[in-house]
């Protein structure tokens, strides 16, 4: 029985790791699916530790996504049916990260792939909304030129647009930041949209294995949830049964004058803010709220009070 090769870059991060549990969580399929996991160290504890668990069925793969040819073309040659493309910002633009992989996606015969990208005011204003915040302006450039080397091409595509990650109040430095950078820039009653990577990658996951025509040409903006900060606390205090972490405000404000990028952000979140549809979404998948994320999240599970 044939195989389909799916490719996942950042397997061993936030959103690719995401992808691959998603894609590990589906039933059985015909023809069977096979998870190429790349990542720019196979032989790291985590890439292996990917590998064990998942009974062969995720192969980690070293890769540069900047020079994405010899990946197409390592041995054993294998047909890669879809993937899936996350870029990150860094020393390397994201735009050099996602372009080259397009065109060697498209040389290679790749069918369909799936962009995580980010939402900009919702489904229809975000394709001309690039807004003025460095990454997000790069992720619309790469919508734009996935979209028209598709027309020209004979792979579809599906975008996924997550808002703000409920990840972020995670335990650690920036989990306590986050809330302080919140509380500093915006008002009292602006509501934030948050969506957990775990939905990221069930979205991911229907987008690569569903059929082409339900997910073709689609961009699908993602949230679980809508909530301003007082409303984050209150939620945070019931399920956890302790305060919000929050840090000192004066280092929150420190961090949004530092970084300009961050500023510039959380200047959008109050002007315009996220446009995702949670309602629709809801239809399509039981999406986290923030009440449901803080149950289910590892890292919070431990020490949810009873």
């Amino acid at each position: 029985m044939a195989t389909r090769n799916i490719l996942v870059v950042g397997a061993t991060g936030k959103q690719g790791g995401a992808v691959v549990k998603a894609l590990l969580g589906l039933p059985k399929s015909n023809p069977p699916i096979h998870i190429l996991a790349l990542t720019r160290d196979a032989s790291s504890a985590r890439a292996k530790a990917l590998a064990d668990s998942s009974n062969g069925l995720v192969e980690p793969i070293q890769g540069d996504a900047t020079n994405p040819k010899p990946i197409f073309d390592s041995k054993p040659k294998r047909s890669i049916h879809e993937l899936f493309l996350v870029t990150t910002p860094g020393k390397a633009t994201e735009e050099s990260q996602a372009i080259p992989f397009i065109d060697a996606a498209a040389e290679h015969g790749v069918k369909h792939i799936v962009f995580s990208s980010v939402d900009r005011g919702g489904d229809a204003r975000s394709w001309e909304n690039p807004t003025d915040i460095p990454h997000f302006l790069a992720k619309h450039n790469i919508e734009l030129y996935l979209r028209d080397k598709a027309a020209k091409s004979k792979f579809t595509w599906t975008i996924l647009r997550p808002t703000a990650f409920l990840d972020n109040f995670s335990p650690g430095f920036f989990g306590s930041m986050f809330p302080a950078m919140w509380y500093k820039s915006l008002s009292p009653d602006t509501k934030l949209q948050l969506v957990s990577t775990n939905d990221i990658g069930v979205f991911a996951a229907k987008a690569l294995t569903e059929p082409t025509d339900k997910w073709a040409g689609k961009a699908v903006s993602l949230a679980g949830d809508e909530i301003t900060l007082a409303e984050a606390k209150d939620k945070f205090k019931k399920v956890v049964g302790k305060e919000l972490p929050q840090t000192f405000t004066v280092l929150g404000a420190a961090l949004l004058w530092g970084v300009k990028e961050l500023g510039t952000m959380f200047s959008f979140f109050e002007k315009e803010g996220y446009g995702a549809d949670i309602t629709a979404l809801k239809k399509e998948v039981p999406v986290q709220d923030f009440e449901t994320w803080l149950r289910e999240c590892s890292k919070w599970k431990d020490q949810i009070q009873k």
